[in-house]
C-alpha cells in the first residue's frame, strides 16, 4: 500500500469524524435556539421567528402544526355532506391544507368568540380607518403588523392587537365552516360540533429550524 492511498484514507476518516462531530454540535445549538424560540413564541401568533448572527447569518425557527384525523366517521357526523369539500379520499383520507388551517385553532383553543369587527371597534379608531382595517386584516401576524402601523396604531399596542385579530379571524373561519355544515352560530348544535371536532381531530405542534448564510469566497 503506497503512501498516497494511506493519506487519502486518513483524510477521509478525518472528514467523516468532523462531519459526525459537527452534526452533534449542530443539534446541540439547534436545541438551545429552539428553547429560546419556544419561550418567545408561546404567547404569540407568529409562526416564524428569525435570529441574526454576525454578517449575513440568520437562524429561522418555524412552528409547524400537523392536523391528524382521530375518526373520519366522527368528523363526517359533524360536517355532513360538505366533508368531501375538505377531506379527500385517496386510499386514506387526506385533509386539504385550507381545512387544516381552519381547524387547527379550533382544536387548540386558539380563538376568541368575537368577530374581527368587534376587535377593531375596541381599537377606537375613526370610521374610515375601521373600514380599511376590516378589508385588509386577515389574521396573518406579519402582514397585519404592517397594516396596523400604517393605520397609526401605537407601536406598543400592535403586538396585543395582532394576537386578538388572529384569534377573531380564526373564529370567523370556524363559524363559516360549521354554519355551512348545518350548525348555526351560538346554538347548542354549534357548541356540540366544536366539541365533536376536537374529538375527531388531533393537532401536533413541532418546531423546524434552518440557517441561512453567505458562502465563503474562494
Amino acid at each position: 500500500m503506497n503512501d498516497k492511498i494511506k493519506q487519502l484514507v486518513d483524510e477521509y476518516a478525518k472528514w467523516e469524524r468532523l462531519i459526525k462531530d459537527g452534526k452533534v454540535e449542530i443539534e446541540k445549538i439547534k436545541a438551545q435556539i429552539q428553547e429560546i424560540a419556544v419561550s418567545e413564541m408561546e404567547n404569540s401568533k407568529h409562526k416564524t421567528t428569525k435570529y441574526y448572527g454576525t454578517e449575513s447569518n440568520v437562524a429561522i425557527v418555524t412552528k409547524a402544526e400537523t392536523v391528524k384525523m382521530a375518526s373520519f366517521s366522527f368528523l363526517r357526523s359533524v360536517l355532513g355532506s360538505v366533508t368531501g369539500d375538505f377531506v379527500k379520499e385517496d386510499v386514506t383520507y387526506k385533509m386539504t391544507d385550507p381545512f387544516k388551517k381552519m381547524v387547527a385553532p379550533l382544536c387548540q383553543g386558539g380563538y376568541i368568540e368575537q368577530k374581527l369587527a368587534d376587535v377593531i371597534e375596541q381599537m377606537h379608531v375613526d370610521e374610515a380607518t375601521a373600514k380599511v382595517l376590516k378589508k385588509k386584516l386577515k389574521g396573518d401576524p406579519d402582514r397585519d403588523m404592517k397594516i396596523l402601523t400604517s393605520a397609526g396604531i401605537p407601536d406598543e399596542d400592535i403586538e396585543y392587537w395582532v394576537y386578538f385579530i388572529a384569534e377573531a379571524v380564526a373564529y370567523e373561519k370556524i363559524v363559516k365552516l360549521l354554519e355551512v355544515s348545518g350548525h348555526p352560530e351560538s346554538t347548542p348544535e354549534f357548541y356540540k360540533a366544536i366539541q365533536d371536532m376536537k374529538l375527531a381531530l388531533i393537532v401536533e405542534e413541532s418546531l423546524k429550524i434552518g440557517i441561512e448564510y453567505e458562502e465563503a469566497a474562494e
